[in-house]
């Protein structure tokens, strides 16, 4: 066999890379245009931030605006194991305009650079800098619908799987190197994120060779620089006394019941609980699915109402 057209790696139906450096992604390539959507009336553009690095994002306004009264931002990472899809991706652009359309909130959702090509933590760099521009830009340094309409000072961060995991380590770098006139992140939304660890908690030991290959996975997306039980993957695996929290008010988590994850996400909360974190927080169960399955079924009842969950998180008033 050419040793060129050997695999390196295989997510089976969704990326394959070979050892020539040639990749083939069969999921999360197609996109939905900016545009009004005829449903909510949630009315959305994309802008190129940084034309050196391609980081771009996809600003949504919702419908029935009459007034330049303050909105709050929500800010979205997606997620697709740090591999595939953009802030185009239709299931993505769906929830976000349901998202922005029941909260009453700017939306901001970022296409990051993707492994392998760009390994982790390229994505977190990226996400860092469009947040950074989004507040410059409520400011009055960029984007008129953000100086308009943005309130930096109540930003929700959200993502889900791999999205969730970049949110969490961006609001946790507000606790080492943030300036401290940089507005602070006021909710952090995690969607089953994508937690993970070298000793198997729960339900993990259950399925060895899946979590073989999820253990390969991360050493892929980040080149092997980091261990299963970096900060970046795991946080709980910190000592208890040097465990970074999210620099935020509020966090919510939601977990799917026949997600490989769940214990991770369960395992966040119980830490910010029992841990001293200051803020408020609250967990969302969805019995009976699987992992972000409100991306694949948006319009099912389950999904609905965790949906409606969650856009009550970005709106509530603390």
């Amino acid at each position: 066999m050419d040793p060129d057209n050997e695999l390196e790696y295989e997510f089976p139906g969704v990326v394959r890379y070979y050892k020539s450096g040639d990749i083939e992604r069969y999921d999360g390539t197609v996109t939905a245009p900016a545009t009004i959507d005829p449903t909510t009336g949630v009315t959305s553009k994309d802008l190129v931030i940084d034309k050196s690095t391609g980081l771009s994002v996809r600003l949504y306004l919702p419908d029935g605006i009459y007034s330049d009264n303050k909105l709050p931002i929500l800010f979205f990472i997606h997620g697709g194991a740090f591999m595939i899809h953009t802030a185009a991706s239709p299931v993505y652009h769906n929830l976000i305009n349901c998202l922005v359309s029941n909260a009453k909130a700017v939306g901001v959702s970022v296409t990051y650079r993707l492994a392998p090509e760009h390994p982790v933590p390229v994505a977190y760099a990226d996400t860092w800098d469009a947040l950074k521009w989004v507040v410059s830009s409520c400011k009055g340094g960029g984007d008129p619908w953000l100086s308009k309409y943005g309130d930096p000072d109540n930003i929700i961060m959200a993502g889900d799987s791999a999205g969730a995991n970049i949110a969490h380590n961006i609001a946790v770098k507000f606790d080492r190197d943030v300036p401290e006139d940089f507005p602070k992140i006021k909710g952090l939304l995690l969607m089953n994120p994508y937690f993970w660890g070298k000793e198997p908690i729960e339900c993990e030991t259950l399925e060895p060779d899946f979590r073989t290959w999820l253990d390969n996975t991360w050493h892929f997306i980040c080149a092997r620089k980091f261990g299963l039980d970096h900060p970046f993957l795991n946080p709980m695996a910190a000592a208890e006394k040097e465990w970074m929290m999210p620099r935020c008010d509020r966090v919510m988590v939601t977990v799917a019941e026949n997600d490989m994850f769940r214990e991770r996400g369960r395992k966040y909360v119980e830490v910010l609980q029992s841990n001293g974190w200051k803020g408020a927080v609250e967990m969302y169960e969805t019995y009976g699915e699987r992992h972000v399955y409100f991306l694949a079924k948006p319009k099912c009842e389950k999904a609905i109402r965790e949906i409606e969950a969650m856009a009550t998180f970005i709106k509530r008033k603390w």
